[in-house]
């Protein structure tokens, strides 16, 4: 800006008047106000602020308009100085934006979103894709700096730059950028004084849906934070847009915070506004939230959410499948319409998917007890089609249980399950106890006879004996026998086991699960009179709980 002092300027004569002039002259010189006139400066029209910033709101502009993190790193090395709390705000939430992913990790949607869509970016990440490793270092070193300034800026917060700071240091924690934020307990400080009183004059729904999210991302559950944070959520709810409903109840389930009233409150606001502006990633999320804290009986919101889901179907990634799958065999949501759309976005993404996703579908539909038949016929061949070579042990035993369970039995599902057992064994020294119960359920159902690869499974099960449950015993303990695997060893462990163990936690025990056990290791040629006789002493004080069966399985284990 250009300040010009404007004033009347007086013309000296040299006649017979110039005295009464002079007097005229000193009379205004003496009386004259001054005036300001502030004359804007026009900047440049297409000025890229790749220059030095000059200006304090150049500065803030360069920042905001950082295409690097190499450009960043320089304004906040030689401008250091002169960064007060707005641009120190600024540089936090633009620096998840500079972080870029390793193109093999990245999908184009170009060529199967035909019509751009509002807020759907172009690449799309695969499930686990990870930073460049140049981007995580450079990252570190400025996240890590301006950490170390914000408590000296962040008293001069206001609620939105709070938000946006505790949410871009989720998202950074979230790419693996950084481990924690040291000055979060300042920043939250800064819209939590007072009883909060910043939030409830200044703060917004989008403000609190960002400080949710953050939070949850940074692995900050402070149930009791949390409990205010949801009391001024419950007065905004009416205000805020979908995108933000949506990313409050997933930052709620995230943090542990399952009481039923904001989720309904939620609902109840979704429904009257649309799911319309949720994409399929929101409308994944919203499932997500719902089945992670129970509450299961909003069935009018989970039929908005799938037609939302179905009239996008082509923007459709495998991990909105599978995190929706998984929701709806939590929340017993069967919609046939819905699962078969979510089913063929997985086939038609198979290439892109990762194993996690995958098999995360696969089990969710057995669970659902939906077969799909196009989805596992491709599955198959595509499994077989190349060595299994580090698949994790957990996606194994996923597909191995949902095949089996879906009474997929073509010679080809057969072999594939001959293949994946096989697959397990040089990985059963880190495979978990449910890990291993999940195989053997699947394999069961398989009728699976595979001597060499049952002795291995057998082997694991008494390793991991100690930390077993009943429920993690019995599909092992079924698999072998079923098969005819002597197990000898395994049965008398898993008597002693029984009585050591499982039947002192009674109230979490089953007491069909137990006569069970008891009865296979006798099968075995197990005889443990002590276990027999605590045993049925539990099954007496349960007796309402067994049936038939139970009956003649004691009797057995009694002779």
């Amino acid at each position: 800006m250009v300040v010009r002092l404007q004033a009347d300027h007086w013309r000296l004569g040299t006649g017979s008047g110039d005295l009464l002039h002079l007097a005229a002259v000193r009379s205004y010189a003496i009386n004259n106000q001054p005036t300001l006139k502030y004359v804007p400066v026009p900047e440049p029209e297409h000025d890229d602020f790749s220059g030095e910033p000059t200006t304090y709101p150049q500065l803030l502009k360069a920042i905001k308009s950082a295409r690097g993190l190499r450009r960043l790193q320089h304004l906040l090395s030689a401008h250091s100085e002169r960064f007060d709390a707005v641009h120190v705000a600024a540089a936090v939430a633009c620096l998840p934006k500079l972080i870029s992913y390793r193109t093999a990790d990245l999908v184009d949607r170009s060529n199967t979103v035909v019509v751009p869509t509002p807020g759907l970016p172009r690449m799309r990440r695969k499930h686990g894709a990870q930073p460049k490793q140049t981007h995580l270092q450079e990252g570190g070193r400025l996240a890590a700096r301006l950490d170390y300034m914000l408590p000296s800026h962040v008293h001069k917060f206001f609620p939105r730059q709070v938000a946006c700071t505790i949410w871009a240091f989720g998202e950074l924690r979230r790419m693996g950028v950084v481990d924690g934020m040291s000055s979060l307990p300042d920043v939250l400080l800064a819209v939590t004084k007072g009883d909060f009183e910043p939030l409830r004059v200044h703060g917004h729904g989008v403000d609190l849906a960002q400080i949710l999210q953050g939070l949850a991302k940074l692995g900050y559950g402070d149930l009791q934070l949390v409990g205010k944070l949801v009391s001024l959520l419950e007065q905004r709810v009416e205000s805020m847009q979908q995108r933000e409903l949506q990313m409050s109840v997933w930052s709620l389930a995230n943090l542990g915070y399952h009481s039923p009233g904001v989720y309904n409150q939620v609902a109840d606001q979704l429904l009257r506004t649309g799911t319309a502006f949720l994409l399929p990633s929101g409308c994944s999320s919203a499932f997500w939230a719902y089945a992670k804290a129970g509450v299961t009986n909003r069935i009018d919101l989970f039929n908005v959410l799938a037609g939302s889901m179905l009239g996008q179907a082509t923007l459709l990634a495998p991990q909105d499948a599978a995190t929706t799958l998984w929701a709806c065999s939590r929340l017993g949501y069967h919609n046939t319409h819905l699962i078969t759309t979510l089913c063929d976005a997985v086939v038609r993404n198979l290439a892109t998917c990762s194993d996690l996703e995958v098999s995360s579908v696969a089990e969710s539909l057995a669970r659902l007890g939906h077969r799909h038949q196009g989805l596992m016929d491709t599955l198959a061949t595509a499994i077989l089609a190349e060595p299994v070579i580090g698949a994790h042990p957990t996606c194994i035993a996923r597909v191995l249980f949902a095949y089996g369970k879906l009474g997929c039995r073509s010679p080809r599902d057969v072999e594939l399950a001959s293949v994946l057992a096989a697959a397990l064994v040089p990985q059963l020294p880190v495979v978990r106890e449910d890990t291993l119960a999940m195989a053997c359920k699947g394999l069961a159902m398989f009728g699976y006879k595979d001597q060499r690869v049952l002795a291995a499974f057998g082997s694991r099960a008494e390793r991991l004996l100690p930390d077993c449950s009943e429920a993690h015993l019995l599909p092992v303990l079924r698999l072998l026998g079923s098969a005819g695997c002597q197990h000898y060893q395994l049965a008398v462990a898993s008597a002693r086991h029984l009585q050591a163990v499982i039947l002192p936690s009674s109230k979490r025990c089953s007491a069909s699960a137990a006569v069970e056990v008891l009865y296979l290791c006798a099968r075995q040629g197990v005889e443990d009179p002590s276990a027999a006789a605590e045993l049925m002493a539990f099954a007496a004080a349960r007796e309402q709980e067994l049936t038939p069966v139970d009956a003649a399985r004691l009797f057995v284990i009694g002779q």
